[in-house]
């Protein structure tokens, strides 16, 4: 077999056993040995690395606490303390902590991991939907199969070629040409079904306990699930019309085996909606996070006899540095339990936007970009020569890493 050398490069790995010095500066570097396109990624060094990790940990952790839950358990937190040094000073105890693990650690550490298991979940229907989409639209722009007297039964038009058409069809297939504009209306269904998903899946939540118990205060509950039905009809409209255009193949002429295909290719689609839907519409129990919360707030005043033993020297008395420090712990657990509880909230909806949760504009941006670059890419022939935007930089000079330092 003969392989041009001038069309395929073979490059060799470099430092495969020890470390190299990267180049850079003092506070950044770039990775030169992993190749041409990570190496115009500057990041930081290990020690600015560090500095900027905890900065932006504590960031998180202020994002975190900045909540009303956090208020009023920082005030609860301290008049328990108060309360049982004015009122109960002589009840006083060195309690154990096990009762916190778990009426409150362990529901809190359950809640986060089957969040964050839902969360990951919902990742692969939505990347699954998003390739799948991908395909259906590939299948329906170049999917090709034999025609009257050529290949390319696809592209007969009912026209003879000696009159500048592209073939005429015969048999059952003689009087339903493909459109000319088949491929341009699926891109158009396909466009719509991705801001349809975007809409759906961005619509506030159901599932709170509020919406079960405060109803005849606000009707959030009716307008979500309204939003949610407006959606879902809306992608179900969208996906029975791309069986549809699997019958307008059939019709001019595609076999039944290919048009299957595609049609498998819709039915795993439907099938990754429903798995969206049931992740948007379904939650972790919405007892766990009652109990955590409530537990949360009451917890200070059933710990008030150990904060009052923390207030106390080995005299008995109550010291006031003792005493701040009480209340300063005791702020600080019960603020640490509702930035756990908060993670827990935040994961268990893994379509809101948040740090932790699923990226829905991007996601659908992306999608919405890989099925635009597919369809321009279908345009060019399969065997031309693949230039990279990076090698392309590279070779013309670009900018030096030293000027983007």
């Amino acid at each position: 077999m003969h392989v041009d050398s001038g069309r395929v490069s073979l490059r060799k790995p470099e430092n495969k056993n020890g470390h190299r010095h990267e180049p850079g500066t003092c506070c950044f570097k770039r990775f030169a040995s992993r190749g041409l396109l990570a190496s115009s990624v500057w990041v930081p060094r290990q020690w600015l690395a560090l500095l900027l990790d905890q900065f932006a940990s504590f960031c998180v952790l202020m994002r975190l606490m900045a909540s009303p839950d956090t208020i009023i358990v920082n005030i609860t937190a301290i008049l328990s303390v108060l309360c049982f040094v004015e009122y109960l000073p002589n009840l006083h105890m060195n309690l154990t902590w096990t009762a916190v693990s778990f009426s409150l650690v362990f529901p809190l550490q359950t809640a986060i991991r089957e969040a964050y298991k839902r969360r990951e979940s919902a990742l692969m229907a939505l990347a699954e939907f998003r390739a799948i989409s991908t395909n259906v639209f590939l299948a329906n722009h170049i999917w090709d199969w034999p025609g009257a007297d050529s290949w390319y039964g696809r592209f007969e038009d009912n026209v003879p070629r000696d009159q500048g058409g592209h073939g005429v069809k015969k048999g059952a297939y003689k009087d339903t040409p493909l459109h000319k504009s088949h491929a341009d209306r699926v891109l158009e269904i396909m466009l719509r079904l991705m801001d349809a998903m975007q809409e759906f899946l961005l619509v506030p939540r159901r599932g709170r306990g509020r919406q079960e118990f405060c109803a005849y205060i606000s009707g959030e509950k009716e307008q979500v699930e309204e939003a949610e039905m407006k959606g879902r009809n809306a992608v179900l409209k969208l996906l029975a019309r791309l069986h549809k255009a699997v019958e307008d193949l059939k019709a001019a002429g595609m076999p039944a085996n290919e048009a299957s295909r595609i049609n498998q290719y819709n039915m795993f689609l439907f099938k990754n909606f429903e798995k969206l839907w049931s992740f948007k519409t379904y939650r972790t129990p919405t007892t766990l996070r009652s109990v955590c919360r409530v537990n949360i707030q009451l917890m200070p005043f059933f710990f008030g006899p150990y904060y009052v033993h923390l207030a106390r020297n080995t005299e008995g008395t109550i010291i006031q540095g003792r005493l701040i420090f009480a209340c300063v712990f005791s702020c600080l657990l019960s603020t640490t339990l509702v930035a756990l509880l908060n993670v827990a909230i935040a994961l268990e909806n893994p379509f809101r936007p948040g740090l932790d949760t699923l990226r829905i504009q991007e996601e659908f941006y992306l999608c919405r970009e890989a099925i635009i670059t597919v369809a321009d890419e279908a345009k060019v022939d399969w065997y031309e020569k693949v230039e990279f935007e990076w090698e392309i930089l590279h070779h013309d000079g670009g900018t030096s890493s030293e000027e983007s330092a």
